[in-house]
Protein backbone atom coordinates (compact mmCIF):
# COMPACT_ATOMS: atom_id res chain seq x y z
CA UNK A 1 0.00 0.00 0.00
CA UNK A 2 1.12 3.52 -0.73
CA UNK A 3 1.71 5.96 2.10
CA UNK A 4 1.00 9.13 0.11
CA UNK A 5 -1.93 10.86 1.84
CA UNK A 6 -3.79 11.40 -1.45
CA UNK A 7 -3.68 7.68 -2.19
CA UNK A 8 -4.60 6.76 1.39
CA UNK A 9 -7.71 8.92 1.12
CA UNK A 10 -8.62 7.65 -2.36
CA UNK A 11 -8.06 3.98 -1.44
CA UNK A 12 -10.04 4.08 1.82
CA UNK A 13 -12.93 1.62 1.63
CA UNK A 14 -15.56 0.37 4.02
CA UNK A 15 -14.83 -3.32 4.63
CA UNK A 16 -17.82 -5.33 5.88
CA UNK A 17 -18.19 -8.47 8.05
CA UNK A 18 -18.88 -10.71 5.04
CA UNK A 19 -15.27 -9.91 4.05
CA UNK A 20 -13.79 -10.75 7.48
CA UNK A 21 -12.14 -14.09 8.26
CA UNK A 22 -12.98 -14.28 11.98
CA UNK A 23 -9.42 -13.76 13.23
CA UNK A 24 -8.74 -11.33 16.08
CA UNK A 25 -7.05 -7.99 15.63
CA UNK A 26 -4.10 -7.37 17.92
CA UNK A 27 -4.86 -5.04 20.85
CA UNK A 28 -1.94 -2.80 19.84
CA UNK A 29 -3.73 -2.01 16.54
CA UNK A 30 -6.93 -1.07 18.37
CA UNK A 31 -4.91 1.20 20.67
CA UNK A 32 -3.26 2.90 17.66
CA UNK A 33 -6.66 3.51 16.04
CA UNK A 34 -7.99 5.08 19.25
CA UNK A 35 -4.87 7.18 19.74
CA UNK A 36 -5.13 8.49 16.17
CA UNK A 37 -8.82 9.27 16.69
CA UNK A 38 -7.81 11.47 19.60
CA UNK A 39 -5.76 13.70 17.24
CA UNK A 40 -8.89 14.88 15.42
CA UNK A 41 -9.53 18.61 15.39
CA UNK A 42 -12.01 19.66 18.05
CA UNK A 43 -13.28 23.03 19.09
CA UNK A 44 -11.55 24.57 22.09
CA UNK A 45 -9.82 21.21 22.70
CA UNK A 46 -12.99 19.87 24.30
CA UNK A 47 -12.66 16.23 23.12
CA UNK A 48 -16.41 15.58 22.74
CA UNK A 49 -15.91 11.92 21.85
CA UNK A 50 -15.90 8.85 24.04
CA UNK A 51 -15.28 5.32 22.83
CA UNK A 52 -16.36 2.00 24.28
CA UNK A 53 -14.42 -0.96 22.90
CA UNK A 54 -16.28 -4.24 22.67
CA UNK A 55 -13.50 -6.82 22.84
CA UNK A 56 -13.44 -10.27 21.20
CA UNK A 57 -14.66 -11.99 24.40
CA UNK A 58 -17.86 -9.83 24.32
CA UNK A 59 -18.45 -9.72 20.55
CA UNK A 60 -20.97 -12.58 20.33
CA UNK A 61 -22.94 -11.13 23.25
CA UNK A 62 -22.98 -7.71 21.57
CA UNK A 63 -24.31 -9.03 18.25
CA UNK A 64 -26.89 -11.19 20.04
CA UNK A 65 -28.08 -8.05 21.85
CA UNK A 66 -28.15 -6.05 18.59
CA UNK A 67 -30.22 -8.81 16.95
CA UNK A 68 -32.67 -8.82 19.89
CA UNK A 69 -33.03 -5.05 19.70
CA UNK A 70 -33.75 -5.32 15.98
CA UNK A 71 -36.37 -8.02 16.55
CA UNK A 72 -38.10 -6.02 19.29
CA UNK A 73 -38.05 -2.74 17.35
CA UNK A 74 -39.74 -3.75 14.09
CA UNK A 75 -43.35 -4.62 13.43
CA UNK A 76 -43.88 -8.34 13.01
CA UNK A 77 -44.78 -7.99 9.31
CA UNK A 78 -41.51 -6.12 8.64
CA UNK A 79 -39.29 -8.54 10.59
CA UNK A 80 -36.57 -10.05 8.36
CA UNK A 81 -35.38 -13.39 9.75
CA UNK A 82 -32.30 -13.33 7.47
CA UNK A 83 -31.23 -9.93 8.84
CA UNK A 84 -31.77 -11.19 12.39
CA UNK A 85 -29.59 -14.29 11.80
CA UNK A 86 -26.96 -12.32 9.85
CA UNK A 87 -26.64 -9.87 12.74
CA UNK A 88 -26.11 -12.71 15.23
CA UNK A 89 -23.69 -14.49 12.86
CA UNK A 90 -21.51 -11.37 12.60
CA UNK A 91 -20.32 -12.28 16.09
CA UNK A 92 -18.32 -15.09 14.46
CA UNK A 93 -16.58 -12.76 11.99
CA UNK A 94 -16.02 -9.42 13.72
CA UNK A 95 -12.97 -8.91 15.94
CA UNK A 96 -13.79 -5.64 17.73
CA UNK A 97 -16.52 -3.01 17.81
CA UNK A 98 -15.92 0.55 18.91
CA UNK A 99 -19.03 2.39 20.12
CA UNK A 100 -18.83 6.06 19.08
CA UNK A 101 -20.28 8.34 21.73
CA UNK A 102 -20.94 12.05 21.94
CA UNK A 103 -20.25 13.28 25.49
CA UNK A 104 -22.66 16.19 25.90
CA UNK A 105 -21.73 17.46 29.35
CA UNK A 106 -18.17 18.49 28.58
CA UNK A 107 -16.99 21.63 30.34
CA UNK A 108 -17.26 23.82 27.28
CA UNK A 109 -19.91 26.41 26.70
CA UNK A 110 -18.47 27.84 23.48
CA UNK A 111 -18.82 25.00 20.97
CA UNK A 112 -22.11 23.99 19.41
CA UNK A 113 -23.66 20.57 18.81
CA UNK A 114 -22.82 20.77 15.12
CA UNK A 115 -19.18 21.62 15.89
CA UNK A 116 -18.93 18.71 18.33
CA UNK A 117 -20.63 16.31 15.91
CA UNK A 118 -18.20 17.34 13.18
CA UNK A 119 -15.25 16.80 15.53
CA UNK A 120 -16.47 13.30 16.32
CA UNK A 121 -16.83 12.57 12.59
CA UNK A 122 -13.21 13.70 12.15
CA UNK A 123 -12.12 11.31 14.92
CA UNK A 124 -13.93 8.46 13.16
CA UNK A 125 -12.32 9.40 9.84
CA UNK A 126 -8.92 9.24 11.58
CA UNK A 127 -9.76 5.65 12.53
CA UNK A 128 -10.81 4.83 8.97
CA UNK A 129 -7.70 6.37 7.42
CA UNK A 130 -5.44 4.73 10.02
CA UNK A 131 -6.58 1.33 8.75
CA UNK A 132 -4.57 1.96 5.56
CA UNK A 133 -1.38 0.98 7.36
CA UNK A 134 -2.70 -2.54 8.05
CA UNK A 135 -2.84 -4.83 5.05
CA UNK A 136 -5.38 -7.23 6.55
CA UNK A 137 -7.51 -5.09 8.87
CA UNK A 138 -10.69 -3.38 7.70
CA UNK A 139 -13.73 -1.72 9.11
CA UNK A 140 -16.66 0.62 8.64
CA UNK A 141 -18.91 3.02 10.56
CA UNK A 142 -22.39 1.59 11.14
CA UNK A 143 -25.36 3.56 12.41
CA UNK A 144 -27.45 0.40 12.72
CA UNK A 145 -27.19 -2.30 15.40
CA UNK A 146 -29.46 -0.48 17.81
CA UNK A 147 -27.71 2.87 17.59
CA UNK A 148 -30.97 4.74 18.26
CA UNK A 149 -32.27 2.37 20.91
CA UNK A 150 -32.40 3.15 24.62
CA UNK A 151 -31.81 -0.58 25.17
CA UNK A 152 -28.44 -0.35 23.43
CA UNK A 153 -27.52 2.72 25.51
CA UNK A 154 -28.43 0.72 28.60
CA UNK A 155 -26.39 -2.28 27.39
CA UNK A 156 -23.37 0.00 26.92
CA UNK A 157 -23.97 1.59 30.37
CA UNK A 158 -24.10 5.07 28.86
CA UNK A 159 -25.01 8.09 30.96
CA UNK A 160 -27.95 10.39 30.21
CA UNK A 161 -25.42 12.97 28.97
CA UNK A 162 -24.14 10.68 26.25
CA UNK A 163 -25.50 10.05 22.77
CA UNK A 164 -24.61 7.00 20.66
CA UNK A 165 -23.49 7.93 17.15
CA UNK A 166 -22.93 4.40 15.88
CA UNK A 167 -20.27 1.75 15.86
CA UNK A 168 -16.97 1.23 14.10
CA UNK A 169 -16.97 -2.47 13.18
CA UNK A 170 -13.52 -4.04 12.74
CA UNK A 171 -12.23 -7.34 11.46
CA UNK A 172 -9.35 -9.11 9.80
CA UNK A 173 -9.61 -9.83 6.11
CA UNK A 174 -7.61 -11.94 3.68
CA UNK A 175 -7.83 -9.35 0.91
CA UNK A 176 -8.62 -5.68 1.30
CA UNK A 177 -10.38 -3.70 -1.41
CA UNK A 178 -8.84 -0.38 -2.40
CA UNK A 179 -10.62 0.26 -5.70
CA UNK A 180 -13.94 2.02 -5.91
CA UNK A 181 -15.93 4.36 -8.05
CA UNK A 182 -16.56 7.86 -6.84
CA UNK A 183 -18.25 10.73 -8.60
CA UNK A 184 -16.06 13.66 -9.51
CA UNK A 185 -15.75 16.27 -6.80
CA UNK A 186 -16.62 18.81 -9.51
CA UNK A 187 -20.25 17.67 -9.25
CA UNK A 188 -20.43 19.12 -5.73
CA UNK A 189 -18.39 22.32 -5.97
CA UNK A 190 -19.19 25.82 -7.10
CA UNK A 191 -17.12 28.98 -6.93
CA UNK A 192 -18.02 32.59 -6.17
Amino acid sequence: MKTDINNIIKQRRSIYPKEYNGEQIEDSIIETLLENANYAPNHYSNYPWRFIVISPNKIKDFFTKAAQIYKESVFEEKFDAKKFEKTKDNGNLVSHVIAIIYQKDIEDTKSTDIENTCAIACAVQNIALSLSQYENVGGYWSTGLGTHSSKMAEYLKMSKNQSLMGFFILGKTDTKRTEGSKKSYKNFVSYL
